[in-house]
């Protein structure tokens, strides 16, 4: 334990060390100071042994920095706080209870219904060899399970056309605030990975992945984590 924490300390110097060129970056003096605080959150959860909250941080901290990888603001608010003495950035902010692990139990009837379907497609999928980019499926508004996607072919669930033959994130976002569906599930996955992202009106978005290794029917599959965040594709923006 004395190592890892010597460890750390090192780690997170370095960090601290090189943050003059995170402020060329930034530009902004106030964003700055949070980013820095950021940093300091993060080293005292990893010390604490809160890992998960302390990369969250690192991670917020991070898309200050370069926007592109921006997150939701949650930790940046107790840090302004911590840095200035009160919110004037993020004064309005109201800071969301996600991300964090759940459970099974988290999922809503129709997110268990759409997760049960996915991932039966992807095993026998990934048992046979077959490619793919990614499945989607939603519920709609008269609680029918339809298709999005091109892929699965041999599911005989009805279609949602036009179906995507790319990635349907924007899809799936137009049908939700539409609200023309209820729930959805998009699965994509990468070699040893699949996520399989279920939403459901009223719910949290529920992102299940799961470990696997070896190929075809030798396949051995890990136990599905479920994280527990702010929807994205259902919501009442």
């Amino acid at each position: 334990m004395a190592d890892q924490k010597a460890a750390l300390v090192k780690e997170f110097e370095r960090l601290l060390a090189g943050f003059h060129f995170a402020i060329r970056k930034i530009k902004d003096e106030h964003v700055s100071h949070i980013a820095k605080e950021l940093i300091t959150m993060s080293f005292e959860s990893y010390i604490a042994g809160d890992k998960k909250a302390g990369a969250h941080m690192l991670q917020e901290a991070r898309g200050l920095v370069w926007p592109r990888h921006q997150l939701r603001i949650k930790y940046g608010v107790e840090a302004e706080r911590r840095a200035f003495g009160k919110n004037l950035l993020y004064a309005n902010v109201l800071v969301s209870p996600y991300p964090y692990e759940g459970t099974v139990a988290d999922l809503g009837p129709d997110q268990t219904i759409l997760l049960e379907i996915a991932v039966h497609w992807f095993k026998s999928y990934n048992e046979l060899f077959r490619d793919f980019k990614y499945f989607s499926w939603v519920i709609d508004a008269e609680n029918v399970v339809r298709r999005t996607s091109i892929e699965p072919k041999d599911d005989d669930h009805p279609l949602l056309k036009p179906l995507q033959k790319s990635w349907g994130y924007k899809r799936l976002k137009e049908l939700g605030r539409a609200g023309d569906i209820q729930a959805c599930v998009l699965v994509q996955y990468m070699p040893g990975l699949v996520i399989f992202d279920l939403e459901q009106r009223g719910k949290p978005r529920v992102s299940a992945r799961q470990l696997f290794s070896g190929f075809g029917r030798e396949t051995e599959y890990g136990q599905i984590r479920f994280h527990l965040e702010d929807p994205e594709f259902i919501t009442d923006e």
